[in-house]
């Protein structure tokens, strides 16, 4: 699907992390020349305070989007926008084990999601749709698949499929995944960060 957006939306922690260890520097190297090592050492006591906080922090937002992802289920997939239905169905790939799960570029041709898995190279469609999702789809990715230099095509929907949807997929061997098994994804997904918070 083509996009108008920024692919990454970097929280305000991330600029604070920059500013406080750009700083940190600054201030070491300042109170060094003119106050010498003893306030050298205390200006350096107080950044690894800081960096721990903000470490802190950024490690609690880490956890906290884990835990809202996990708890997703199908109807919340329904209200998600574009890009976080993409983002969350990478999650759900690395998941089902495929690696090097990265998304493409801000205008992409028919590849969303690039992934990696036994050797063999997937481009992904991802549609968030209110509707069936027609051929036009399955024909987007499978025409990108050479741009994109992948060996197997898969369109994920939160939705169902067109009859003729399905014959184009099954002559290309493109992988469709629509509501009722992204739905079992998700439910395999969250039953093993279950499992996972439970061995903690």
């Amino acid at each position: 699907m083509a996009r108008r957006y920024r692919r990454r939306n970097e929280g305000p922690l991330d600029g604070l992390i920059g500013l406080v260890v750009l700083g940190a520097g600054v201030w070491i190297w300042q109170s060094w020349q003119e106050h010498g090592q003893t306030v050298m050492y205390a200006a350096i006591a107080i950044i690894i305070v800081v960096l721990i906080i903000v470490g802190t922090l950024a490690i609690w937002r880490y956890r906290r989007d884990q835990r809202k992802l996990r708890a997703l289920d199908i109807a919340a997939i329904d209200t998600m926008d574009p890009l976080e239905f993409e983002v969350y169905v990478g999650k759900l790939l690395k998941h089902r084990g495929f690696t090097n799960v990265q998304l493409t570029e801000k205008y992409d041709y028919g590849v969303d999601i690039i992934a990696e898995k036994d050797g063999i190279r997937w481009g992904v469609q991802v549609k968030r749709y209110n509707n069936m999702v027609k051929a036009a789809a399955v024909r987007q990715v499978v025409t990108a698949l050479v741009r994109y230099k992948c060996d197997r095509a898969m369109v994920v929907t939160n939705n169902i499929f067109s009859r003729p949807a399905k014959e184009l997929a099954a002559d290309n061997k493109c992988v469709l995944i629509d509501r009722d098994t992204l739905s079992e994804w998700i439910v395999q997904f969250q039953e093993h960060a279950t499992r996972d918070s439970r061995n903690v």
